[in-house]
C-alpha cells in the first residue's frame, strides 16, 4: 500500500473517534499538504528515515524550519500501516527517542508568536460589545475570558465536566 492509501484508511478509522468533522477535515488537509507531496506514492513499507529526499529526518527539518505541521499526522498514518502489517520496523517519523536527537525541537527554530493582550482600560468596551454579538463564538470568546482558560479547553469543553450545581467546572487533563 502507498502513503497516501494508508493515509486515506487512517482518517477513515479514526474519523468516528474525532470531535467533529473539522478535526479530520484538518487531518486530510495537512496530510495532503504536508506529507502526500513527499510521501503520498510511495509504498509506506519503503519510508524510512533515510530514504533520499523524501527521509521522515529530511521531511521533519523542513517543516521544522518552515512551522508546518505535518509531522503528527506522518507519525499516525506510519503507526497505523505497521500495527495492520503494512510496514516494519520502528516509525522513522518517531519523534522522541530517534528524531529529537537529529533535529532542532520546532519551538527552538519557529519562534511562537503571541497575540498582544487587550489594555486592561479598553475590557469593559470590549466584553459589552462582545455581548451584543449574537454568534457562538462570541459566547465562547465570552466563556474563555471569564473562566481565564486555554482556547482548547473551552472548545473542547463536555457538558460531563461541569456541575452546575456546584457552579464547577472540572477541566481533565491533557491526553
Amino acid at each position: 500500500m502507498s502513503f497516501d492509501d494508508c493515509a486515506i484508511a487512517y482518517v477513515a478509522a479514526h474519523r468516528a473517534g474525532w470531535r467533529n468533522a473539522k478535526h479530520a477535515s484538518q487531518w486530510t488537509n495537512t496530510i495532503a499538504t504536508y506529507c502526500s507531496p513527499v510521501f503520498g506514492k510511495l509504498p509506506v513499507q519503503a519510508i524510512g528515515r533515510r530514504h533520499g529526499d523524501t527521509g521522515a529526518a529530511a521531511a521533519l527539518d523542513h517543516e521544522i524550519r518552515d512551522g508546518a505541521p505535518g509531522a503528527r499526522p506522518r507519525r499516525g498514518v506510519l503507526d497505523w500501516a505497521k500495527v495492520r502489517g503494512y510496514r516494519d520496523g520502528d516509525n522513522p517519523a518517531r519523534w522522541k527517542g530517534h528524531l529529537d536527537h537529529l533535529l532542532p525541537a520546532r519551538g527552538k527554530v519557529h519562534k511562537v508568536r503571541h497575540h498582544s493582550a487587550l489594555p486592561y482600560a479598553e475590557i469593559a468596551d470590549f466584553m459589552r460589545d462582545l455581548r451584543e454579538r449574537k454568534a457562538v463564538a462570541a459566547r465562547a470568546l465570552e466563556f474563555a475570558i471569564l473562566t481565564a482558560t486555554r482556547t482548547s479547553e473551552t472548545l473542547n469543553a463536555a457538558w460531563s465536566e461541569f456541575d452546575l450545581a456546584n457552579r464547577l467546572w472540572t477541566i481533565p487533563e491533557p491526553a
